[in-house]
């Protein structure tokens, strides 16, 4: 349907619904382009510091809790407020309306889920109040397509309703998963009475305020002390009622059940079931008469009144912390902008008298060059004024000569033309002297003229030159008076600028005192405020520093607190959970129309028959329109309804429109395949998945692997190309608040998961700190609490561990290891011998090993018929029940778990053994919530990290704890005493780690210990690396360090350790004499096995090469020592062939001129080795080795004896083995040979 929807291009999709189906192929193609906020490591604290005080503002928070002195932790009260989204900032605005939520194993997800239902309800009644009478709360609407007058289906029900305020459906809750058992514990868990109670029974600390107001509260859900009562089965029994009490019970067949809040639907089991206990019964019980919900309404008007009595005291706290809350915010943001303000001040000012003193120099700069300027403007108008006078001068003359030169020229016109014309006849000779005379003066005035002319040139030409001096001496000027007036400019800026630096500094400190004073004003208020908070947290930057500490105690601390609530808010706030219950109760039984729905819904489901006593079968049509608001009555009456995926499209599959649902809760969503969901997202508004993408994965379904056949398009690759995509991961990648967890698969890309909770309350050590190490990078915080004295007398062993046991799998691909099994049923035994039902699981990552393991039991069982397991008389359901894969008990815990790991060391079991995931791992750890014990062979299961890691920590977490004791400075002396003497009864046995079993000469077993897991697991504690002190190191029989990096590595790797071990210990054995120091007395023995083998070997090969000894394996009865395997060569075997060869290795050992090692000395080398070799035998066997045990061995190991000839201990005297390498062989009558050589 939703297919087909988007292929049509229907806008009725919800964005969200997109946006989650895009979720992963967005991941794939843009992963940095997504917002991220980190709640777990924030890059910038000041920043986180704001978030969350925005997110943890009570105003964001509900209006109501689930009623328990426990409030919710830190991160789980994230989850809520995010989750819920009254907040209006931009902050809550970030996700859409999908949030998820990651939650480890026992970090408290159902808490969650019952605070969400809280507020939904609380919300949902103040909606429902604002109608005077619920009838008025619905909308009428017809059938259209029914046989009935009105076209309806019967004559009583002729028409459905809707409500009118939409918002109310905002509010209705659908819990869904793929896990049968979460959706059952949902609706078994909420309407449990026994559970509240529990959580609201005060302590023996609690003052008697606290007492009386958590009784107060308890008696409101405590429906055997309620003062009301109810009349059910047509008025023939009176019930004490809280919410609907008698048809809850009679629902889930359990007495112990305060109201009926929610109801396991879905299937049609469950379906006729609840119509059978409650929806039939209502009609009769509260509906019998037209006139019945009319006169209920008084009890609502009564009940409405309560109720907002009580969210007007609520809200008026609220408001109160709130306001604190404010102040807080204001407090923390005034402190940021006082130190924004003194920075920018100090920074300011700093840069200003740096300024200040430049445009003072720049001035002084500038006034220089001003009177340069102003210097040589005078000297160059001195000059201009020279030269213009000198123009005037020449022009002056210029003008005088060209006048004298055209005076001349006249004169000698005129004198030319005195003379008249000349005569024709008469005086031609006086008039021709006349005429010479007249020429020689005009020519005397053209030459005065010519001269004249001459001189008025170079004038001119002094007056040209003296022009262009002028006019560029003008210019000049002009260019200096331009360059003045820029440098008064100039200055006058410098002087402007500095005005306005002057300016700002004021400025700026008025607004650093304005910001101070309103800081000190807030402070005032803020404290005095706080004096009303009483018992709550603050919120502040001491809070966030604490939280995100990296001392885990201090972090931890801070993660199970919960900032501002208080004793009394919270009492009130469980109060109106009680009163909107109350309400929710009242509205439905005042109103005909939710009788009306509720009969039709019975028609529906085809469980209430109809007029005719005919089953009613509703139209197409009809059923399309009505039946989203049948069951959106019927959230009025469930507020909570729960059913699996696979039946949940049956369930809604009317249910054609969107945004039917209000809130949409998908549990264990890391199971579910993300398509799963997408038909239930569509009928919802909102949704909350909550899950673990580090436990059981999803379960590649028909349907999925149809998807991966049909599509080959690559955009599908990022849904196909997984097997670990599931709903919670589409949730994750579109939520922004989260963290980063490790991805082993691609350690460059670590997993993105949303708001995740943290605080750890189901597993005990060492199980916690394999899940925290191996899952989720160490962000839990541990607060379990220990199990009581009669509970640990129930368990099978005192401590957790892991049991070494190798064995032959059954072989083509059945991992089932009988060796294992007779484990188990040796453990089993002692487990019914404790407990008819002990809380006990099996769990084995095979299905090949529960089923053999299944049927092994069974076996054994019917052979050993006076055992316990023969004698219970609840061993079937035990044996069906508590036996079975990872898969089988996810969402579930019992105090113990037996990990039956199966496998041996074959071709056929690799695959499997790297197979086994985190996820596995960390599922079955974490089912035990005090005891677990992990069977396999150490060996080949070390070849997969997980298993290994669980096996250092196992073999470990007791060293840790013990040191932990002895390092806390405020534990007094009985405290520490009473807690290393508990610590150290985790501590590992022999029988935790592989061991070598051989059977030697004269029939005497031999045990050898591998000691590499545990030498692994101890390099990881910091505390195992100190440098002994040179005190410890004589004690030893050392001189330095240096002498000890002397040894072969092997050696001195399994010395040190164990040597630090000893030290370690040493305080504990002054307290208790009788614990098991095994774990560090086969260090020692491994170290002085490596040692007698290094330096013995090749010697003993040397000097005895046709010495016979037992060899190992088919044809090797006997071999010879020259051509002995070095695993024939034990610790056994050396002291056999000394005591055998004492006489021929003295006399070797003269010839080579060390005649100290004689017989005797040979006979006393002898005897420690056997001393020692015993005690070897004795620690490594399955049993307890005590501190005065290891002190002998260790006495034999580095101490001289007192006997004659006294030799040193074994570890220094064995060195005599290399000395034996050097000489010739000796026969057995003292002859020389020839040098021996392998073959």
């Amino acid at each position: 349907m939703i297919l087909n929807k988007i292929r049509g291009g229907d806008r009725s999709i919800p964005k969200y619904l997109l946006d989650y189906i895009s979720s992963t192929h967005d991941a794939v193609k843009n992963p940095k382009e997504k917002k991220r906020i980190d709640l777990v490591h924030p890059s910038d604290e000041a920043l986180f510091e704001r978030q969350v005080q925005e997110i943890l503002n009570v105003k964001n928070a509900p209006i109501g809790k689930w009623p328990s002195k426990f409030m919710p932790a830190f991160m789980q009260q994230i989850a809520i407020n995010l989750a819920i989204k009254k907040g209006t900032s931009e902050l809550f605005q970030e996700n859409g309306e999908i949030f998820s939520v990651n939650g480890p194993p026992g970090t408290g997800k159902t808490t969650l889920l019952k605070e969400i239902v809280v507020s939904n309800i609380i919300e949902r009644a103040l909606l429902m109040s604002k109608f005077d009478n619920p009838e008025d709360a619905f909308i009428e609407h017809t059938f259209t397509h029914g046989s009935k007058q009105n076209r309806a289906y019967s004559q009583y029900t002729q028409h459905w309703y809707s409500l009118k305020d939409d918002r109310i459906n905002d509010f209705s809750v659908l819990v869904t998963s793929c896990n049968n058992a979460a959706v059952e514990n949902i609706s078994k868990e909420l309407p449990l009475g026994s559970g509240i109670l529990k959580d609201l029974k005060a302590t023996d600390d609690d003052s008697d305020e606290v007492k009386a107001v958590l009784s107060e509260v308890s008696d409101l859900f405590d429906f055997s002390k309620s003062f009301e009562t109810e009349s059910y089965e047509k008025n023939s029994v009176e019930y004490p009622e809280v919410y609907f009490t008698y048809y809850a019970q009679k629902l889930l067949d359990e007495n112990d059940v305060w109201g009926l809040v929610a109801a396991s639907l879905g299937k049609k089991k469950n379906i006729r079931d609840f119509y059978r206990s409650v929806l039939s019964p209502l009609r009769w019980d509260f509906y019998p008469k037209k006139d019945s919900a009319a006169k209920r309404l008084p009890k609502y008007k009564a009940a409405k009144e309560k109720f907002i009595a009580q969210e007007k005291l609520v809200h008026e706290i609220q408001e109160q912390i709130g306001h604190i809350c404010n102040l807080s915010i204001d407090q923390s943001k005034l402190k940021q902008e006082i130190a924004q303000a003194e920075n920018d001040y100090s920074l300011y000012l700093s840069v200003s008298r740096t300024r200040k003193d430049d445009i003072k120099r720049e001035v002084e700069k500038v006034q220089t060059k001003l009177t340069e300027k102003a210097e040589e403007s005078n000297g160059i108008s001195a000059e201009k004024k020279i030269l213009e006078e000198k123009k005037v001068e020449l022009e002056h003359q210029k003008q005088e000569g060209e006048k004298k030169v055209t005076a001349l020229r006249l004169e000698a016109f005129k004198v030319l033309n005195s003379i008249g014309k000349r005569p024709l006849l008469f005086r031609k000779a006086e008039y021709d002297q006349k005429l010479q005379y007249a020429q020689k003066v005009a020519a005397d005035y053209d030459k005065q003229a010519e001269k004249q002319a001459s001189k008025n040139a170079e004038i001119s030409a002094d007056l040209q030159r003296i022009v262009v001096e002028w006019k560029a001496t003008t210019s000049k000027l002009i260019t200096v008076i331009e360059a003045l007036t820029g440098l008064k400019t100039d200055i006058q800026k410098l002087d402007s600028e500095s005005a306005e630096i002057d300016t700002t500094l004021e400025y700026k400190q008025q607004v650093l005192e304005g910001t101070k004073e309103a800081f000190e004003k807030t402070i005032s208020e803020y404290s005095a405020a706080l004096k009303g908070l009483n018992d709550g947290k603050e919120l502040n930057k001491d809070f966030v520093r604490e939280l995100l500490s990296e001392d885990i105690n201090t972090s931890t601390d801070a993660q199970i607190t919960n900032p501002w609530f208080t004793q009394r808010y919270n009492r009130e706030r469980e109060k109106l959970f009680y009163y909107a219950m109350k309400t929710n109760k009242e509205f439905i039984l005042s109103s005909k129309k939710c009788r009306d729905n509720f009969t039709s819904l019975a028609h529906y489901w085809g469980l209430q028959m109809g007029d005719e006593k005919e089953k009613i079968v509703f139209h197409k049509e009809d059923r399309e329109a009505c039946v989203g608001a049948l069951y959106q009555t019927l959230f009025l009456l469930v507020p909570v309804i729960s059913t699996t995926f696979a039946s949940v499209g049956t369930f809604l599959r009317d249910v054609k429109g969107s945004k039917v649902i209000g809130t949409l809760i998908v549990d264990e969503a890391g199971q579910a395949q993300p398509q799963m969901a997408v038909g239930a997202l569509y009928r919802s508004r909102k949704a909350v998945i909550v899950g673990d993408p580090k436990q059981v994965e999803p379960v590649v379904t028909d349907d999925l692997k149809l998807l991966k056949k049909v599509f080959d398009d690559a955009d599908l690759k990022p849904y196909t190309s997984s097997k670990t995509i599931s709903v919670q991961s589409c949730a994750d990648e579109m939520n922004v608040f989260g963290t980063y967890l490790d991805n082993p698969e691609h350690p460059d890309f670590p997993d993105w998961v949303g708001c995740p909770l943290l605080v750890h309350r189901r597993c005990i050590s060492p199980m916690y700190e394999i899940s925290n190490t191996i899952s989720y990078n160490g962000i839990m915080k541990q607060k379990t609490g220990q199990p009581n004295a009669e509970l640990m007398e129930s368990f099978i062993y005192e401590k957790s561990q892991w049991i070494q046991i190798d064995g032959k799998e059954k072989g083509d691909k059945n991992h089932f290891v009988v060796a294992q099994a007779d484990k188990v049923c040796e453990m089993l035994e002692i487990a019914f011998e404790k407990k008819e039902f002990p809380s006990l699981y099996i769990i084995s990552p095979f299905t090949t090993v529960v089923s053999g393991i299944r049927f092994y039991i069974r076996t054994y069982r019917k052979s050993h018929p006076t055992s316990k397991l023969a004698k219970s008389q609840m061993f079937d359901e035990w044996l069906l029940k508590n036996i079975g894969t990872v898969h089988t008990f996810q969402g579930k815990e019992a105090n113990e778990v037996i990990f039956l790991l199966g496998c041996d060391g074959s071709k056929d079991a690799e695959g499997a053994i790297g197979w086994v995931n985190n996820n596995i791992v960390n599922v079955a750890a974490t089912r035990a919530k005090f005891r677990l014990y992990i069977i396999g062979d150490a060996i080949i299961w070390s070849g997969n990290d997980n298993l290994r890691t669980a096996k250092n920590i196992m073999d470990t977490f007791a060293i840790k704890e013990i040191h932990s004791i002895m390092t806390d400075e405020e534990m007094d002396d009985a405290s520490r005493e009473n807690a290393l003497n508990h610590a150290i009864k985790g501590l590992p046995s022999v029988s935790a780690f592989p061991a070598e079993e051989t059977q030697g000469e004269n029939g005497i077993t031999e045990y050898s210990v591998n000691t590499d897991g545990l030498m692994v697991g101890l390099e990881t504690h910091s505390f195992m690396k100190e440098p002994f002190t040179p005190e410890q190191l004589i004690k030893f029989g050392f001189s330095s360090q240096d002498e000890i990096s002397k040894l072969n590595p092997k050696v001195r790797k399994n010395l040190e350790l164990g040597m630090r071990l000893f030290y370690f210990f040493q305080p504990i054995y002054e307290i208790n004499k009788d614990f098991d120091a095994s774990c560090c007395a086969i260090l020692f023995c491994k170290a002085m096995e490596l040692q007698m083998k290094g330096c013995f070997k090749e010697g003993i090969q040397h000097a005895l090469p046709d010495y016979e000894i037992k060899g190992k394996g088919k044809g090797r009865e006997r071999v010879k020592l020259k051509d002995a395997q070095p695993n024939e060569l034990t610790l056994g075997t050396f002291q056999y062939v000394i005591n055998k060869n004492i006489p021929a290795l003295s006399r070797k050992m003269k010839m080579l001129e060390a005649s100290i090692y004689d017989e005797k000395w040979w006979s006393e080398f002898y005897k420690k080795l056997s001393s020692c070799t015993d005690k070897r035998n004795k620690c490594c066997h399955d049993g307890l080795f005590e501190w005065k045990h290891l002190s002998q061995l260790l006495s034999d190991m580095f101490m001289e004896s007192g006997n004659s000839p006294k030799i040193a201990g074994l570890m220094f005297e064995s060195q005599i083995g290399e000395k034996l390498k050097s000489a010739l062989c000796i026969s057995g009558d003292g002859s020389k040979e020839k040098p021996w050589k392998k073959n």
